[in-house]
């Protein structure tokens, strides 16, 4: 039995992301969205979880980088330090990327990184009124990745006990650089959550049956009328509709569908 929980990214991004991920909660698609406070399309996303009554089944989402799948996105720290290094932020916004530093060196920047990680979680305990899950926080898989994130996060998840966290893909598990960062990331209370898009779960499922539980990311999005998951794909074939996908998955067998709260029921 593989256990997987079917989460959006981004909700927060843009006013489409937005709608997109709406969409999804209310079709059943989704059990959980990881909500970005850095943007300024927060607020929109926090009225639609309140009339979609779905604020509890929102968790944070870290950010310390500009969306490369959302053209215009703007996203700025919540912090002044980092608004001023160059290099996270350029014009006291995100960078599109800054991924895997070249020098180690950088790890020196553990503080500001932990500083960012605090401010993001308080604006998104204020911004969901406690109704929210807390337990639970996402990266980019491949945006965030740096040595200063590393530390940071093992200090943050002990710091305000977060059982779970979602920080690496299951294409990164065997790579060197890869393992140095979940070393040092690593905090024994936290569950460490694998992660892979739908798109490529289905295609290689009999690969997942080690572990436990998988979350699913998706980037729900409408594209000439069609509503599609625009996650980046390992394989060139044409996207499946977000809702043939799930349908797919659920004619797999021998797969449970959980919610955040039910993953940590099971552990």
């Amino acid at each position: 039995m593989v256990r997987i929980i079917i989460n959006a990214d981004d909700f927060g991004k843009s006013p489409r992301r937005n709608q997109a991920i709406n969409d999804s909660f209310t079709q059943g698609l989704i059990c959980s969205a990881g909500l970005i406070v850095t943007g300024k399309y927060l607020p929109e996303a926090i009225e639609l979880a309140k009339a979609g009554k779905y604020m509890d089944k929102l968790h944070l989402h870290f950010n310390l980088s500009a969306n490369l799948l959302q053209e215009g996105s703007e996203d700025a720290p919540l912090t002044e330090a980092m608004r001023k290094d160059p290099f996270f932020c350029k014009d006291q916004k995100f960078l599109k990327y800054h991924g895997l530093p070249k020098e180690f060196s950088c790890i020196r920047k553990w503080r500001l990184v932990y500083d960012e990680l605090v401010a993001q979680y308080k604006k998104f305990n204020e911004v969901t009124e406690g109704k929210a899950d807390y337990k639970h926080v996402d990266f980019h898989l491949w945006y965030n990745l740096t040595w200063s994130v590393a530390v940071a996060l093992n200090l943050f998840t002990r710091k305000y006990k977060i059982e779970s966290v979602r920080y690496w893909g299951l294409h990164q598990m065997n790579k060197r650089r890869f393992k140095i960062y979940r070393f040092l990331s690593w905090n024994h209370l936290v569950k460490s959550i694998p992660a892979t898009n739908i798109d490529y779960f289905l295609s290689k499922r009999d690969s997942f049956k080690q572990y436990n539980v998988v979350e699913l990311y998706c980037h729900p999005n409408y594209k000439d009328g069609v509503f599609l998951d625009d996650s980046p794909s390992y394989f060139k074939h044409e996207r499946q509709p977000m809702m043939k996908q799930i349908q797919m998955l659920k004619e797999l067998g021998g797969i449970e569908f959980l919610s955040w709260e039910d993953s940590f029921k099971k552990r």
